[in-house]
């Protein structure tokens, strides 16, 4: 029953970093990669690219704590989270938004 909290919490950090992690890959290659109308065969590339790596970093995020956060600590920073998740993904998905 004690571990229920770590596996919350690396649940929810594991999501919130493939969030992150695909929102920033994003808009880094929003620079230098062409219109999606533009390359029509090889537009979905770098998406399944970019969504993979944003699985291994969540997967590695969750794993860490999972193994490094203590239940009590977890139960602190879930009590928290309803405010701190949505201030951390709601920036990075409207910056997203506003890249073509």
């Amino acid at each position: 029953m004690s571990d229920r909290p770590r596996l919350a919490m690396a649940v929810l950090v594991g999501a919130a970093v493939i969030c992150l992690s695909y929102a920033g890959q994003r808009l880094w290659d929003s620079v230098g990669e062409p219109a999606p109308g533009t390359v029509l065969r090889q537009a979905t590339i770098p998406y399944f690219w970019r969504a993979g790596f944003a699985a291994l970093h969540g997967v590695g995020a969750a794993a860490a704590v999972a193994v490094g956060v203590r239940a009590d600590t977890a139960r602190i920073w879930l009590a928290r989270a309803p405010w701190l998740v949505p201030a951390a993904i709601l920036p990075a998905a409207v910056a997203m938004a506003m890249v073509p």
